[in-house]
């Protein structure tokens, strides 16, 4: 055993030997301080010469990413299953409330869209998950804009879908007048959408979503008891009409306010 572990040395040996010559070439040694000054001195005409330019060209100054950017962005977070299944929505509550009395279809659409942005919020609020929660807190953006740029995208498909819904009904049925239809709930979406954005800037993701969950229930409970009450009451359309156009003035203040205040986090986060 002694012999052969021998012989496997000395193969080993002579192997090393034969190499030497082949190797020798490629050893490089340590750098000395005199080879450090010889480059540096090789190089010197160049940082001279890059001195004396105007250095304005090569600075680049990175921006902060807007809310446009971020929304074209976060188009892609939803994937085509959501389109789909949002598509299929609206087209059975656009076949539904055309088979309904005319008088009761503001009531389906103003209780369908705004539930249908705010389960679309549901969907897209991802940061109860660690992970989730670790991607987007290297984003530029915090988590608090992510959300507030998908729920955006939200909106705007809730309301591109519902008015391409309420043109069709115009269409289809008789006694129908577009423009009352589209404010009887295009003005709770905004308003309750508006309250959403504002409470979840302010206070959070989940106080903002009870919020605006609270202000659905209670706008669609206040619309049935006008309703039933409007012919006691005496309470014109007119009247109707200003108390929603009150609703949209409101919402429209409370998005800008959560506009502002997402500018604020966005400087916080720089």
């Amino acid at each position: 055993m002694k012999e052969h572990q021998h012989q496997n040395d000395q193969e080993l040996y002579q192997l090393e030997d034969e190499m030497k010559d082949m190797f020798s070439s490629y050893i490089v040694k340590t750098p000395t301080s005199q080879d450090t000054k010889a480059l540096l001195a090789a190089l010197q005409p160049a940082f001279n010469q890059i001195s004396n330019e105007d250095l304005e060209e090569f600075q680049y100054e990175a921006k902060a990413p807007s809310l446009i950017s971020q929304l074209k962005a976060q188009v892609s977070f939803y994937q085509w299953h959501f389109w789909v299944a949002s598509t299929i929505i609206f087209i059975m509550l656009t076949l539904y409330t055309s088979s309904v009395d005319v008088s009761s279809a503001p009531v389906f659409y103003m209780f369908a869209i705004p539930l249908s942005m705010l389960v679309g919020v549901f969907y897209t609020y991802q940061t109860w998950n660690k992970q989730m929660r670790t991607i987007e807190g290297i984003t530029p953006f915090p988590p608090a804009l992510l959300l507030l740029s998908r729920m955006i995208i939200i909106f705007a498909m809730n309301l591109l879908f519902g008015l391409v819904s309420s043109i069709y009904l115009s269409f289809v049925m008789s006694q129908f007048y577009l423009l009352p239809f589209l404010l009887h709930w295009i003005a709770p979406a905004i308003f309750i959408f508006g309250v959403f954005a504002y409470c979840m800037m302010n206070k959070g993701v989940k106080i903002g979503f009870g919020m605006g969950l609270v202000s659905w229930i209670a706008i669609f409970i206040g619309t049935i008891m006008v309703r039933d009450m409007s012919y006691r009451l005496s309470i014109s359309s007119s009247q109707i009409a200003s108390i929603q156009g009150a609703m949209v003035i409101l919402g429209i203040l409370l998005l800008f306010h959560a506009f502002r205040r997402s500018l604020v986090l966005q400087s916080m986060e720089q």
